[in-house]
């Protein structure tokens, strides 16, 4: 027995297992949340779309915005359980290719960037409904944000490109 625990501790597998572990126990906490946040939002759209009148009141739109930014957040959420299950849990992970790294990460952040950006329009609309237009600076920041990580993706996406070209010639040799 102490000459399998040698083993495993010598060859580094033990730590593999056990980061491995905590990272499925990671994944399973994160879909669970997104889970509440997306039932959450369900109940704030429940809200919205109470007893029917001529027209819609602030209250009304306003569960209506905060179900479309929970559904958001959720799907954002989920998306990153799913992103460190795949790299982290899944026997997929240990064939760590660029190509796959790189796809992984600009899938993120795409989902990152329309959060931002719906959130950033979510808040636009509630603050130009309201009385709170002195706030609508703070909806330009949160675009000026999504602005900037589209920005970085395309400088990471152009720097990673010739990378990938030399290791896709290195693989066909």
């Amino acid at each position: 027995m102490s000459t399998i625990l040698k083993d495993l501790f010598v060859k580094g597998k033990i730590i593999f297992y056990i980061v491995r572990g905590i990272s499925f126990l990671f994944c399973f906490t994160l879909g669970a949340l997104s889970m509440i946040v997306f039932s959450v939002a369900m109940m704030y759209l429940g809200k919205s779309s109470g007893e029917p009148s001529a027209e819609p009141s602030a209250d009304k739109l306003g569960y209506l915005f905060t179900a479309i930014g929970l559904t958001t957040i959720a799907v954002v959420v989920l998306d990153l359980a799913v992103t460190v299950y795949r790299e982290m849990v899944s026997a997929e992970g240990e064939k760590r290719h660029p190509f796959r790294v790189r796809g992984s990460l600009t899938r993120f952040m795409m989902m990152m960037i329309i959060g931002t950006l719906i959130e950033g329009l979510i808040m636009l609309f509630k603050f130009s409904e309201t009385d709170k237009v002195h706030l609508l600076p703070y909806a330009i920041l949160i675009f000026s944000g999504a602005l900037m990580l589209i920005i970085g993706l395309g400088v990471y996406l152009k720097l990673t490109i010739p990378v990938e070209k030399m290791l896709e010639k290195d693989e066909l040799h």
